[in-house]
């Protein structure tokens, strides 16, 4: 006699009706309910724009399997926000199981859930659920931290013993137009590696240094980061740096804080409590008094000036100086210079990780022309990707420094921050019109005048002979960058390659 299994069965449900974890497979599942534990939630957002994703939570079952599930924005991510609470457990049902996404993953699981309008949130009040964990981390070794740099794949977890903690501090973030506060705090794991942490924001706010420093005098404080992407800081090099899946515990109650404490060998040293050791606020009333014509920036030492002074000017671009190229090879974490010789490259000085491996960064030796005069600047990757709409990677054969200049020239006049730094003038940023309005209005409500004396102004219309550029060949490649709080790519995520023709046309009108 032939036996036909249900649905459920066929899933493998456990007593009672529940359907473990590891148990689900990709497709709609409105006829099978999850138990699970909510272990940590977040929405998902963008901290530049405050723009809200989705709501994410991190599943736990009966069996220690965890899951991420997702809410999309919209009224289902309004409903869940008020229904789903942190260590509580619910019976789920009505969802769809898909394979994990590319990007911002708080568990390894090939698969995630999405929750949509139909799927039903029961919260299970008994003690049913009792012996599900609080907790799940993926915890990455200290020494593996730095080959997780750039990448989103997966949010990063550690663990370690807390050594020093800084005051708040504040950065400058030039496409928010505002200081974004941080607090920097350093970890020791058991063989005595330390590791920078970040928490940016409300959280690094939230954590209480002052509790922290008077606790850590006389017992060690052994701390876990979850939901943390790499990032590497000049100053503070490989951190861990806070998203907004970002959660902190001091002395959690799991196996592996327990075995942490248990394995500290050396006498307890005191924590630290430190002012903060890098930041580079910008004082708005400051940078709206900085304009400069180029006579005045030449009047300068850039080697006697505080570094990363900065100074705003108008000018137009001449070119670059193509005798020493128009690109170096940069270390794809640090991003600095790295020899080759036979194409051969050389380890990184600051001992990052060889993969991924060397690549072409731009650093332009440009000069700079206003009504007082001409200068040289430097211009780096990011600021040179924004003059010329693509990396310098991107560049196909036949792209000479010469064509580069030749770019650079047919642009307008344009206004710039130029930061003294290293004994020379480095543009830091390009101001769009957005930002030229807002230090416009910034000045007016100083009580000064948005418009230069015509000896001071270093606004100059330049025509150098208009250059045409033709595109012979476009390659289009598609560059996905999700909900997490990441920069969307220009051009909806699309980014050209673009192979050029220069062609130089005398004319009253340019291109």
């Amino acid at each position: 006699m032939r036996t036909i299994l249900s649905p459920q069965a066929k899933l493998g449900s456990s007593q009672g009706g529940f359907t473990p974890l590891s148990r689900l497979t990709d497709g709609d599942h409105g006829w099978v309910r999850v138990r699970v534990r909510v272990s940590r939630i977040w929405v998902a957002s963008n901290p530049d724009t405050g723009t809200e994703y989705s709501l994410d939570c991190l599943l736990i079952d009966d069996e220690g399997v965890t899951m991420q599930a997702r809410a999309p924005r919209g009224d289902t991510m309004k409903r869940l926000k008020h229904q789903l609470a942190e260590g509580k457990v619910y019976a789920l049902s009505d969802f769809t199981v898909v394979p994990r996404e590319h990007e911002y993953m708080a568990c390894s699981n090939a698969l995630m859930i999405y929750m949509n309008k139909q799927t039903v949130v029961d919260e299970i009040e008994d003690d049913t659920g009792s012996l599900i964990p609080l907790h799940s981390f993926e915890f990455v070794d200290f020494n593996d931290v730095p080959s997780r740099n750039g990448d989103k794949r997966f949010f990063t977890d550690v663990i370690g013993e807390i050594v020093s903690v800084e005051e708040m501090g504040e950065t400058w973030k030039w496409k928010t137009w505002r200081n974004i506060s941080f607090r920097n705090i350093r970890l020791c794991d058991l063989r005595g590696r330390k590791l920078n942490v970040a928490l940016f924001g409300e959280l690094g706010r939230r954590f209480d240094a002052e509790q922290v420093f008077k606790q850590g005098q006389n017992v060690p404080i052994v701390a876990v980061f979850a939901g943390m992407l790499v990032q590497w800081y000049s100053g503070k090099e490989f951190t861990i740096r806070s998203t907004s899946a970002s959660k902190y515990y001091l002395d959690l109650d799991i196996p592996e804080v327990q075995e942490f404490r248990e394995s500290l060998m050396d006498p307890h040293k005191p924590i630290d409590l430190l002012p903060c050791q890098v930041q580079n606020p910008v004082n708005l009333a400051d940078l709206v008094k900085s304009w400069r014509t180029i006579k005045q920036l030449k009047s300068l030492n850039p080697h006697e000036l505080q570094w990363g002074t900065t100074f705003l000017c108008t000018a137009t671009l001449k070119g670059i100086d193509c005798t020493r190229g128009w690109f170096y090879w940069s270390c794809f974490h640090c991003k600095r210079s790295i020899g080759v010789v036979d194409g051969i490259f050389s380890s990184c000085i600051h001992g990052c990780p060889k993969d991924p491996p060397p690549f072409r960064r731009y650093k332009l030796n440009a000069v700079m022309e206003d009504a007082t005069g001409t200068m040289d600047v430097m211009i780096f990757d990011d600021q040179a990707r924004q003059l010329l709409g693509a990396a310098a990677e991107e560049f196909v054969g036949g792209v000479t420094g010469e064509k580069i200049s030749a770019v650079l020239c047919s642009h307008q006049s344009r206004s710039f921050v130029i930061a003294a730094a290293n004994g020379c003038f480095v543009v830091k940023h390009i101001l769009n019109e957005d930002e030229l309005q807002l230090i416009g209005s910034a000045q007016v409500a100083a009580g000064g005048d948005p418009l230069l004396l015509e000896e001071e102004s270093s606004s100059v219309s330049y025509n150098s002979g208009p250059i045409k550029i033709k595109e012979e060949i476009m390659v289009v490649k598609e560059e996905s960058e999700a909900g997490g709080g990441c920069e969307s790519t220009q051009d909806g995520g699309l980014s050209r390659i673009l192979q050029l023709q220069f062609t130089s046309e005398k004319g009253e009108d340019g291109d």
